[in-house]
């Protein structure tokens, strides 16, 4: 007999249980929806005046848990402690509230345990505490910081490597945007400082994972450098600088410590600055792994300019006299001279040059011919004048090197540079297709298909309109009008959806 009262006593809990619990589904956007489309379900069970909510993962393991006295979803008002979960089963973060409004303190942590967030509520809203940052090289983040917050701002906050007493950085916040950085390197060492609405400033620069200072830099008031020193990564200088009243210099090493360039300054009284008068100035690269540029001065003035690619390779050489260029020479990354430019009156004449992705031919002061390439070296166009040097012939080539169009364009003293004017031919699939001719950005006569950013569009004169139709990417029209030719000519051409100008020819086909 009392087997049998305890198991119906069992019974009847459970069936209160059951009966006092509620099972909701959401999916990943916390909506509500149905079981089978559910990423998590949340149960309820009422805990005296208040309830309590438990929220899972779709594999059942606890998301979050705590009290509240609206259960409404999004809109839920929490009372007492609350804990969400990461799906691993570590508490991610935890807060506690007093009718729906954080109180206290709330902690959170990353996914590996690691506390980022610890911060103390008042009632009136506002918390103090800190935030913290950690290394992840693999993400390229390359250092650690802790944020500390008074009155709901962050009053000071601390860059550093791996101990936080060691190599670092500080920077307190005051009232009124009011600042000071103080700047540590090796073990710590106080290097110095600046703060806003001090004259004189400091400057530190650091190297990451591992934290190196990189670079300590004075500057006078005027903002200005007065004296400053780069550090390679392995602690050796790679270059120092220095200006006083009277002169200054600047000293530039390699790798190994070895000198390899000196320049000199002279203090002008009347201006207030330093001059730049012998030696060679090395620029480095931002991150002064290798040099981007050499320039060497003699009595004051510019007569040698190196400049080197990403990699510190050298590129050209420019020679220069009385502050005019003479020549520039071009190199190959293999480090052979590609070619020479001649200069005259401060203007390319004879050779070839190199500038960017364009190769570009002068002869007795004329360009005549230019070539532009993609990144990948393809030839995307070329440019030649003609015997009569009268006008230029265009190729224009897709990314498969078939040509796409050709055109002539002549040479005028009186053309307008903001329109173009020329006798095009559209070619398909490696035949000439479409022809069409084009006077101050206006077509004349014939039919032209341009590349768009969208798409493309498709022109064609008839009389005295002309005919656009424009294609969505997928090739479908989506406009079909015309517009008077007289209406192009007398508006600006780059505002006219009918204007054609020379850069819609080069449309980037890739």
């Amino acid at each position: 007999m009392k087997k049998l009262f305890t198991s119906a006593f069992l019974a009847l809990v459970l069936s209160i249980n059951a009966y006092g619990q509620e099972k909701t589904y959401f999916d990943e956007n916390w909506e509500k929806t149905t079981q089978d489309q559910m990423e998590y379900y949340r149960e309820t069970t009422a805990k005296g005046k208040l309830t309590l909510i438990k929220d899972f993962y779709k594999d059942g393991t606890l998301q979050m848990e705590g009290l509240a006295s609206d259960t409404t979803p999004g809109s839920e008002v929490f009372e007492g402690k609350v804990t969400w979960y990461t799906p691993e089963g570590k508490i991610m973060n935890y807060a506690t509230y007093s009718n729906g409004k954080q109180v206290g303190t709330s902690q959170s942590y990353d996914t590996a345990g690691r506390l980022i967030e610890e911060i103390t509520y008042k009632a009136d809203g506002t918390f103090s505490g800190k935030m913290l940052s950690y290394k992840d090289p693999e993400n390229e983040y390359y250092y650690n910081s802790i944020t500390t917050y008074e009155n709901s701002l962050p009053s000071k906050t601390i860059v550093y490597d791996e101990d936080i007493k060691g190599i670092r950085y500080e920077t307190i916040l005051g009232k009124d945007t009011n600042y000071e950085t103080k700047y540590y390197g090796e073990k710590g060492k106080y290097i110095g400082s600046t703060s806003s609405g001090s004259g004189e400033t400091l400057l530190v620069d650091y190297y990451y994972n591992p934290m190196r200072v990189s670079k300590i830099e004075k500057y006078k008031s005027d903002g200005t450098v007065k004296e400053g020193v780069i550090y390679s990564k392995n602690g050796k200088i790679l270059q120092e600088e220095k200006k006083n009243k009277k002169d200054g210099y600047k000293t530039t090493y390699d790798e190994s410590g070895k000198k390899i360039g000196h320049l000199i300054y002279q203090y002008d009284k009347e201006s207030d600055l330093h001059k730049v008068m012998d030696g060679e100035d090395y620029e480095l690269s931002y991150d002064y792994s290798h040099i981007s540029s050499v320039n060497v001065y003699k009595n004051g003035s510019l007569i040698l300019n190196k400049l080197y690619d990403d990699n510190g390779i050298l590129v050209s050489e420019k020679t220069l006299k009385d502050e005019i260029t003479q020549e520039i020479k071009y190199y190959s990354p293999e480090g052979a001279l590609k070619s020479t430019v001649t200069y005259k009156d401060d203007m390319p004449y004879n050779g070839i040059s190199y500038e960017g992705l364009d190769e570009i031919q002068y002869k007795d002061g004329a360009a005549v011919s230019l070539r532009n390439y993609s990144e990948n070296k393809k030839l995307k166009s070329e440019k030649k004048l003609n015997t009569k040097q009268d006008a230029y012939e265009v190729t224009v080539y897709d990314p498969k090197g078939a040509i796409a169009y050709t055109f002539t364009q002549p040479i005028s003293e009186d053309a307008d540079p903001y329109t173009f004017t020329g006798q095009i031919v559209q070619y398909v699939k490696g035949k000439p297709g479409n022809k069409a001719v084009v006077k101050a950005s206006v077509l004349q006569s014939g039919k032209i298909r341009l590349k768009t950013e969208n798409g493309s569009k498709e022109l064609e004169r008839s009389g005295k309109w002309i005919l656009l139709k424009v294609y969505n990417a997928e090739g479908k029209l989506i406009q079909d009008s015309k517009v008077l030719a007289d209406a192009v000519e007398d508006s600006f051409a780059g505002e006219n959806q009918t204007a054609i100008q020379e850069d819609q020819l080069y449309y980037d086909f890739e």
